[in-house]
């Protein structure tokens, strides 16, 4: 079940799934206490350039996290972690 919530965190590129089939490198959201697989709602899963941009910058970011998927419906750069 999804929950919608409001997270802080820095965006980074790293491997997903290392070492398997479905390895590939993937966005994730760095916050904290945890790290989080981050996409946009209504972005590429696997190539979201606009995501992809955000890489290493500072976000709040508003969305639905189910399990270790966050599915961003608004990011603000320059605010966060």
């Amino acid at each position: 079940m999804a929950n919608m919530m409001e997270l802080q965190g820095k965006v980074v590129l790293r491997k997903f799934a290392e070492g398997s089939k479905s390895e590939h490198d993937a966005v994730f959201l760095e916050t904290d206490d945890h790290s989080y697989q981050l996409r946009r709602l209504g972005g590429n899963p696997f190539d979201d350039p606009e995501l992809k941009a955000m890489v290493g910058k500072n976000v709040k970011a508003k969305g639905l996290l189910n399990d270790q998927l966050f599915i961003a419906h608004e990011l603000n750069e320059g605010e966060g972690a």
